[in-house]
């Protein structure tokens, strides 16, 4: 934790607006990073799943605090304030969303509706499972599929 605090955290002060709020993020991070970590394969260094991890849990509470995005007038007066996030700070953070989102409707729809339930309703694994009649295994086999195809595709949208 002490190795990768800094760079949740700098990511989480961009996020947020409180110090407080970002602090709170980057805790939550860091837990669910230990609740996944048997999902970690080794595939990529551990700070790019951390990192992974950290926007897939931005992006989930984006969309709870959508308001932000949703009083343009107060954000285009207040961009010198360096305590609220400029313009471009919403526009760039909105623009990842809308991304991710098309992203994932890409997706099978085999892995779109499990990755949707887990990772933006926060539902866990065997609730998914029983809800949608499937085996647990499957489900996750699905969200690993279905997270692959989205750093793969991701990655590619960065690049390009």
């Amino acid at each position: 934790m002490n190795r990768y605090q800094g760079m949740v955290h700098s990511q989480a002060r961009k996020a947020f607006l409180s110090e407080e709020e970002a602090e709170d993020f980057t805790q939550d991070v860091f837990i669910k990073a230990y609740e996944s970590l048997s999902l970690f394969r080794g595939e990529a260094q551990f700070s790019t799943w951390l990192f992974q991890i950290a926007k897939f849990r931005l992006t989930k509470v984006n969309k709870k605090k959508s308001h932000i995005f949703t009083d343009w007038s107060e954000d285009v007066a207040t961009v010198a304030d360096k305590s609220k996030p400029s313009v471009v700070d919403i526009l760039d953070k909105e623009e990842t969303h809308l991304t991710l989102h098309s992203l994932i409707a890409k997706l099978p729809k085999s892995y779109q509706l499990p990755i949707r339930l887990h990772y933006f309703e926060n539902k866990p694994l065997k609730e998914i499972a029983n809800d949608l009649n499937i085996k647990l295994g499957t489900i996750k086999s699905h969200i690993s599929r279905g997270k692959d195809l989205l750093r793969k595709w991701w990655s590619h949208e960065i690049e390009g």
